[in-house]
């Protein structure tokens, strides 16, 4: 394992891609997206065949409630065991890949994929982990994922880790790789199904993998903490969860179940106690965060907003400094 990571939480990992195959039929929406359309996954379902497919690899949350569901998922590890059997994979040791994901937008988005220790994780509020969430976990939510995770001999995760990266010194110096002297070599390059745009991904040279390492260390050192968020001696946070929260709260609860049986030595030898997420710069142009609109129903308006008005301390209607929050009701808006 490549000791410039060591400190970091995130490491190079063994990325299994599929060789010869049709990428297009391959690669799939991330599984809980779409849970209202059935009809969506229909049409992958039409458009996949029986070709190799991570659509056989995972449990479309669209069917989470069917009453089958424990055979889908036994199915699901089947298709793991098979796809390993017949030699479907090329196996990329010790790795790090640069993605460039062009969305329906026609936004181009730059990522970095590897692993995060997951001990280096925590989803619990006020952590001072390396790698914390950004939403509030369900635990609800965990058990069905973990049904998936606990049997599957190989990983497909959707998880996107986010760095603060305002000078843009981790990710994005590697797309002067695709034109360098020695190119990166390009690994694959196709449209995604469904209008779901463009991807296509390079592998990093060790030379590139040690200037990421030292990139990601200048990130969470004590000076960038304080010149970014005005804290000193504070525990540094490097990554946060930007999607996939639950995805990783599931990894993480399935390797602490294991830690209980197993002894303190052979923790660090547990696959499961790696996922594979993609990093992506909190400052990358393709992101755009847009506030989340609720529509309130079986309320009296003025109610509702003298309730607001009370709750907030110091909160006042109209224009003003501070955090706004703008809301339209009975025919008016403020």
């Amino acid at each position: 394992m490549n000791q410039k990571f060591e400190k970091l939480g995130f490491y190079p990992a063994d990325i299994l891609l599929p060789k010869g195959q049709d990428m297009t039929k391959w690669a799939v929406v991330a599984c809980d997206q779409f849970t209202s359309e059935p009809e969506y996954w229909q049409a992958v379902e039409q458009q996949v065949g029986d070709a190799p497919s991570t659509l056989r690899l995972i449990l479309p949350e669209a069917k989470l409630k069917d009453p089958n569901v424990d055979e889908y998922i036994a199915g699901v590890n089947r298709t793991m065991d098979k796809y390993l059997a017949d030699d479907v994979f090329t196996l990329l040791p010790q790795s790090l890949l640069y993605v460039e994901r062009e969305q329906s937008d026609g936004r181009i988005r730059h990522g970095l994929i590897g692993m995060v220790d997951l001990d280096a994780y925590d989803f619990t509020p006020g952590s001072g982990a390396l790698i914390r969430a950004t939403e509030g976990t369900v635990l609800d939510r965990i058990p069905p994922r973990a049904r998936v995770r606990r049997g599957a001999p190989i990983e497909l995760p959707h998880v996107m880790l986010l760095i603060d990266d305002p000078e843009r010194t981790v990710i994005e110096p590697l797309a002067a790789g695709k034109q360098a002297a020695e190119p990166m070599e390009k690994l694959y390059d196709f449209d995604l199904q469904q209008g779901g745009g463009h991807l296509a991904g390079w592998l990093l040279s060790g030379a590139q993998a040690d200037a990421v390492a030292g990139a990601l260390s200048a990130l969470c050192s004590e000076e960038a903490m304080e010149k970014k968020y005005g804290l000193r001696g504070a525990a540094p946070l490097l990554f946060a969860v930007g999607d996939g929260n639950h995805s990783l709260a599931t990894a993480k609860q399935c390797y602490e179940n294991l830690k209980r049986v197993t002894p303190r030595e052979r923790w660090a030898s547990l696959p499961a106690r790696y996922a594979l997420v993609e990093v992506v710069n909190n400052h990358d142009e393709a992101l755009r965060f847009e506030p989340i609109h609720r529509v309130v129903f079986g309320v009296d308006p003025e109610q509702l907003l003298a309730g607001l008005l009370d709750f907030y301390p110091g909160a006042y209607e109209g224009r003003g400094s501070g955090h706004a929050i703008a809301y339209t009701c009975a025919g008016r808006q403020g």
